[in-house]
This record gives C-alpha cells, sequence and structure tokens, in this order.
C-alpha cells in the first residue's frame, strides 16, 4: 500500500518563473529521499526534458541536459525511465542514453535495457482502419501548415503552425475523422491525437515498468515524476501518496494532480542537477 507522507498543500503551487534554483529542490525532494540508496525517476520527454518546437524533428535535449540525466542513469542509484507520446523508438534516439527503460506511444510500447519488449495489443479491425484513418486525415487535413505524424499505432495530427482562424474547424473535422474509425481523439499541445480506445495510459505504463523493476514492492518505493500535458496526469495518479510528482507548466492556474507545480524545462533541469549531486557525489 502507498505509505502516508506530509502534508504538502503548502507546497503545491511553485512560482517564481525561471529563477528557480538548486536549493529550491531541497525543499521540494530532500526530505523525501532522504538516504534512500536508490529510487526510481520516471520523465516525460516533450516539454519536460526538451522545449516545445515547431516540428518534433527540431525538438532536443540541452547537453548540459543529457549529460546530467546520463550520470544519473549511469550511477546505479536511480532507475530512469521515459514515457513518450512519441514511438518508442523515436523518443529513444532523442535521448540516446543506454540502460534505461523506454516507453512510447503514452505508453502502449516498452522497450526494456536488456531487449524485453511490451506492446498493448490492439483489436485487428483498429489495426486495419489505421492506415486508413491516417491516409484520411492527410489527404482531407494536411495543409496550411497542418501535418500528420504517424507512429504505427497512434498518431498525432500536429496544428501549432496552422492560422489561429483555421484551428477550431481542423480541430472538429480531425476528430470527426478519428472517431469514425473507432480510434479516440484526445486534445494536446497544439494537436489533436488518435490513439485506440483502449484502458492504457502512461500512467498504467508507468505501473507496469515499475512492477517488473521493484517487483510487489514497488509501492513502498520513492519514485519522482515530471511531465508537462494531461496525459501525464496519469502517472501522477498512479504514485500519489508515495512517489514525488512535478507538473511543467507556468500556467498557475493549471488543474493538476502532481504535488508541485514547476514552471519550465529549465527547472526540471535544476531538478535532475540536484538528483545528480545526491546520487554521484
Amino acid at each position: 500500500m502507498p505509505v502516508a507522507d506530509e502534508d504538502l498543500s503548502h507546497l503545491k503551487v511553485v512560482s517564481g518563473g525561471d529563477k528557480m534554483s538548486l536549493e529550491d529542490f531541497d525543499q521540494y525532494l530532500g526530505s523525501y529521499i532522504g538516504d534512500e540508496r536508490e529510487f526510481a525517476l520516471v520523465l516525460d520527454f516533450d516539454g519536460t526534458l526538451a522545449e516545445l518546437t515547431s516540428h518534433p524533428n527540431l525538438s532536443a535535449m540541452t547537453p548540459e541536459m543529457k549529460e546530467t540525466l546520463e550520470n544519473i542513469a549511469n550511477s546505479g542509484r536511480v532507475f530512469v525511465t521515459i514515457i513518450s507520446g512519441r514511438d518508442v523508438h523515436g523518443v529513444k534516439e532523442k535521448v540516446g542514453i543506454k540502460n534505461i527503460v523506454y516507453s512510447g506511444n503514452h505508453g502502449l510500447e516498452v522497450l526494456y535495457p536488456d531487449g524485453r519488449r511490451h506492446n498493448q495489443g490492439i483489436s485487428k479491425e483498429l489495426s486495419d482502419n489505421f492506415g486508413k484513418m491516417v491516409e484520411q486525415l492527410t489527404n482531407e487535413l494536411a495543409h496550411d501548415g497542418a501535418w500528420v505524424e504517424n507512429k504505427k499505432v497512434s498518431l498525432t495530427f500536429h496544428i501549432r503552425q496552422v492560422d489561429p482562424k483555421l484551428v477550431p474547424q481542423m480541430e472538429a473535422r480531425a476528430a470527426q475523422i478519428i472517431e469514425s474509425y473507432g480510434y479516440r481523439a484526445n486534445k494536446a499541445h497544439a494537436a489533436i491525437e488518435g490513439k485506440p480506445p483502449i484502458h492504457w495510459n502512461k500512467g498504467l505504463a508507468a505501473e507496469l515498468i515499475l512492477k517488473s523493476n521493484f517487483d510487489r514492492n514497488w509501492e513502498t518505493r520513492k519514485v519522482i515524476f515530471a511531465g508537462d500535458d494531461t496525459t501525464d496526469e496519469d502517472v501522477m495518479i498512479v504514485i500519489k501518496g508515495f512517489g514525488r510528482s512535478f507538473r511543467v507548466s507556468n500556467d498557475a492556474n493549471v488543474q493538476t494532480n502532481a504535488d508541485f507545480r514547476i514552471p519550465s524545462v529549465k527547472s526540471v533541469f535544476y531538478m535532475l542537477k540536484w538528483i545528480e549531486q545526491k546520487v554521484c557525489a
């Protein structure tokens, strides 16, 4: 069962823009981690480890962010997992760190360091419909800056570069097309995502991965999570009560299940530097 923890309500909203420092994380994580010898770090990629960009291909971690995360992963004390909306090989290529777990398509795909995989299955009908859905979206809506990202088992219809006047109509039509093929249409950052209608999400993927590493004691372990999107809320719910979660957002009014809100990718870097100092000293 999740272990009881101190009241964090007074720390719920972190303010101060990008003026955060390593010392801030003494307050947020110091007493939580304490002298723990081994713990888990679960992270989103886009908007968390790397800034959001006009095109996913342009997104990248800074060299300092990658070096810090790699040092943490190689410390032997931290079990690191990246769970992304990208396909699993795409996020692995972007991060480029060995000996960590990668999960793609919002948890539908999991790739372990030893080569083991978990692929959450979908029906043959949905699988057969996927290509048709991508084709119709591309033919009908891939114009005026909009484009379709084919992630093999899910898709993202990107509208970041579309004239704002055209966005509502494009969003509505994309959702119509996606749902007509039996998939779920979900809003994301400047995008509509098409996902198979199965009971699976980043939170359930995180639970699967943590159980695979820590076995039945997974809920007694220390877990730190950071993510910037609504899809990351499922992880925050799963680790509520025994983990520490951070919603990356500069919107003070954002609704979140996270323990803390931090404002930016830069603040995630400070968090990782704090962890690096803790485990690599």
